[in-house]
Parts: C-alpha cells; structure tokens; sequence
C-alpha cells in the first residue's frame, strides 16, 4: 500500500464519520426551522405594521439554524465549543441590538406604546455569559483529554 491509497483510506474514513454528523445536523436543523417557521407565523400577525422586527425575526432565525447546524456537524471536536461561543456571543449583541437596549417602542395610530424589560434582557445577557463560560470549560476539558503529540 503506497502512501496515496493511506490517503485515500483516510478521507473515506472521515467522510464515513462525517456523514451521520450530517445526517443528524440536517434533521435537528430542520426540526428547529419548522418551529421557527410556526411561530414566525404567529409574529407574523402581531407585527404586520412593522415590517423591522419581522426583519429581525429573520435574522435571529438564521442565526439559529446556522449556529444549529454547525455545532451538530462539529460534535465532538473543538469547533463546536468555538460555535458555542460563537453563539453566545452573537445572541448577547443581537438582542442588545434587536431590543435597543431593552426597550420596545410600538406606535399606533395615535397611540405610543414602550415597554421596558431591561431586567429580562440581563438576565438573557448573564445566561449566554454563562454559556460562554460553560463552552470555554469543555474546550479545555477537550483539549486535556486529548493533547496533541
């Protein structure tokens, strides 16, 4: 056996491991986009007046999915920690942004509504700290078990 064909063995190995991660990733991906896509029709109706947080539904979902899928493909591996954060850390910028700082302006006709839950949206920010913190514990529990040679 030359070193091409341990090659060769190599990649379908890996391509045999990495395809149930797949296969896995695209179902959770799916289940998780199917309740997304209900209760996007749930907002749907309640913000029909403001074309922005239907914007930004749309791009929290896809975040979503994509955050999903790419720490179900990358189990087991330091990348999905890497995601986890990753995760984490978008999530704490998107809802400050999204929420503009906790606070919810909606306008009716002639009628102004703000609602404020800036305790709701610390406690958002400290859970995905603690998400952060639990993805960059496993990392190195990951990493101690398995050092590099």
């Amino acid at each position: 056996m030359n070193e091409v064909e341990a090659k060769e063995m190599s990649v379908k190995e890996y391509l045999r491991k990495l395809f149930p991660r797949i296969v896995r990733a695209i179902v959770l991906t799916a289940i998780l986009g199917a309740c997304l896509l209900v209760f996007w029709y749930g907002v749907l109706e309640v913000f029909a007046w403001y074309p922005e947080y239907k914007v930004k539904f749309a791009v929290l979902a896809w975040a979503l999915v994509f955050f999903t899928f790419a720490i179900t493909v990358a189990s087991d591996t330091i990348y999905e920690h890497i995601f986890i954060v990753g995760r984490a850390l978008f999530l704490i910028v998107y809802l400050i942004y999204a929420t503009n700082g906790g606070t919810l302006a909606l306008d009716f006709m002639s009628f102004h509504f703000t609602l404020e839950f800036i305790p709701l949206l610390a406690l958002m920010i400290l859970i995905n700290f603690l998400d952060i913190a639990r993805g960059i514990l496993q990392a190195i529990e990951l990493a101690s078990e398995n050092p590099l040679e």
